[in-house]
């Protein structure tokens, strides 16, 4: 699974230029750097217009919430949906169909060791720079217009990750995006894309055990223990 993960630039319009993405000066405002983003977190995602032409960088929610569940003051929030069930389990399949997008990230955290003294992997890019999580999301209704909430797909993991993690997000390539976002494109052919990253696109290196509590947010979340080596 993803629990948390990174985006610890904060040009946003970097990051929108980088993935061919228009952005709103309101959402650059807010730009922050995130060194523990957590489930109910406001986060930029892209997404496209119904037409496939143009891509927003936009904040959405981590959390897919059910329709059927806008009028109950807490609904229940899927963060994860697994890359293997997400065309046909009945929350995730309309979203899989007409809302996918892109959730900018540039490092995702899972943790080892015993249950009492679990210690976070920090795993990221080794050339550095975003990854492109693939995503589903729902527009939300608010008061204020509609809110994506969004998931995060997971795959199997890859060699690097399995040893703490059966799961990882499915990571998509520059090449993947343009089908990922295309709302025209088969929904049956996109499988192909949530696949495990290649291990040696990333490195693991272990994360302070403040990444363990979510109110901690901050550059010292990724200062590496000293007697916990890295692994890749």
């Amino acid at each position: 699974m993803c629990g948390r993960f990174t985006l610890t630039t904060d040009d946003y319009r970097a990051v929108a230029e980088a993935f061919g993405a228009s952005v709103e000066a309101e959402v650059v405002a807010r730009s922050r750097r995130r060194f523990n983003v957590a489930p109910t977190d406001l986060h930029p995602i892209v997404v496209t217009d119904a037409a496939g032409a143009d891509r927003r960088l936009v904040l959405g929610q981590w959390g897919l919430k059910s329709l059927r569940d806008r009028d109950k003051p807490r609904p229940p929030i899927q963060i994860n949906a697994r890359a293997e069930t997400v065309a046909t389990r009945g929350l995730f399949r309309g979203a899989f169909e007409r809302h996918r997008c892109v959730v900018v990230a540039d490092g995702f955290y899972e943790w080892t060791g015993p249950k009492n003294d679990r210690r976070p992997m920090w795993f990221h890019p080794r050339q550095g720079g975003t990854i492109a999580f693939a995503g589903i999301f729902v527009p939300w209704p608010t008061d204020a217009g509609p809110l994506p909430c969004f998931c995060i797909v997971t795959t199997a993991a890859n060699d690097l990750v399995a040893p703490i993690h059966d799961r990882m997000p499915a990571v998509l390539t520059a090449e993947d995006l343009g089908a990922w976002l295309d709302p025209h494109a088969d929904p049956g052919e996109l499988g192909t894309l949530l696949r495990p990253l290649a291990e040696d696109w990333l490195v693991a290196t272990p994360a302070s055990p403040r990444v363990n509590n979510v109110r901690n947010d901050d550059a010292a979340c990724l200062e590496s223990p000293a007697e916990l080596p890295g692994i890749g």
